[in-house]
């Protein structure tokens, strides 16, 4: 074996104990663990677009889809072919826009059984246009590697569209040895369909907010929870960039960051919805604008939630893992 061919074969190895690693840790059956995959929205950033993976009982759940979460799930050595189901919460492209990669990249991988993508009114048409997009990809690929490597039937994903209360209450839309995922009305006008969802396993209760204003039902169905994965936004952050763009003539950015303030919830709103909920821990994704600097992350998001939530909280990056033992 010459000098490349030994450093390679130590990379693969090398990875492949990685991963193995992760795999162990994520799909133990003693804790919940949840997995902020992209914590990023629209606007321009590093971050993947919005993503949570959800690791219950042996399950591999993922929340939404946004461009870049396909490469940050295999980034984060997570286990896509074992992927179990997906929940999308609306159809703005920032939750959707990698479904389409989510669903080839599993199969290519070693995924070999439909995967079910659960979704409000509206996720058929999604599901059926990746598929249509993505037919003579699946095909070459079959084509080339036979179907015993790449069996034709792995690639199929399957809609599974739900109905959902608009009055507060949570719907059950999946359950499955002692997992059940529940949906609920997000308020993000004027997009509609619209939910959050909440996960419950075990006596342990994770809910994910979705995009939304601040709500009663958002309240209701985080009481008591063990973990709140929420959409965040610092509104004087994005005021100033809204204030910059007008005085540099940006007239259409400037309107965008005008409108997005009245569909997002604020941080001070946010802090205290977790407080009066009385959430055990809170973890913020979505984060707009999409600072990293430490500096600007206290300003904007810590200070105005740490002065009116006492819980634990968790100012997401891409790759962010929380574990709630059972």
């Amino acid at each position: 074996m010459d000098l490349g061919t030994f450093l390679a074969v130590r990379m693969i190895r090398r990875r492949q104990a990685a991963r193995a690693a992760t795999v162990k840790t994520l799909l133990r059956t003693d804790a919940i663990t949840a997995v902020l995959v992209g914590t990023g929205g629209p606007m321009p950033s590093d971050r993947a677009q919005s993503c949570t993976a959800l690791f219950v009982n042996g399950q591999f759940l993922l929340f939404d889809a946004g461009d870049g979460a396909a490469r940050r799930l295999e980034a984060l050595n997570l286990p896509v072919d074992q992927l179990t189901a997906v929940f999308i919460t609306h159809f703005h492209a920032d939750h959707f826009a990698d479904l389409g990669e989510v669903i080839d990249r599993s199969w290519i991988i070693g995924r070999r059984h439909v995967l079910p993508i659960h979704g409000p009114p509206g996720i058929g048409s999604i599901v059926d246009g990746f598929r249509v997009a993505y037919a003579q990809e699946y095909g070459y690929r079959t084509a080339h590697h036979g179907s015993e490597v790449m069996p034709p039937e792995g690639s199929e994903a399957c809609a599974l569209e739900f109905q959902y209360s608009k009055e507060g209450q949570a719907t059950p839309v999946y359950i499955s040895d002692g997992v059940k995922v529940s949906a609920f009305a997000a308020q993000h006008p004027p997009i509609e369909p619209n939910v959050g969802y909440r996960v419950e396993y075990a006596g342990k209760t994770v809910v994910l907010s979705g995009d939304t204003v601040l709500t009663d039902t958002l309240v209701t169905q985080s009481r008591d929870a063990d973990l709140l994965i929420s959409d965040v936004m610092a509104m004087d952050a994005v005021r100033q960039i809204q204030a910059a763009n007008e005085a540099g003539g940006n007239a259409a950015v400037a309107r965008i960051m005008h409108d997005i303030r009245d569909y997002h919830i604020g941080a001070e709103e946010l802090g205290a919805l977790a407080e009066q909920a009385g959430v055990k821990r809170l973890a913020l994704t979505h984060l707009a604008p999409p600072v990293d600097q430490k500096l600007l992350v206290r300003r904007f998001f810590q200070r105005p939630i740490v002065a009116r939530y006492s819980g634990e909280l968790v100012v997401g990056r891409d790759g962010t893992r929380i574990a709630i033992p059972l």
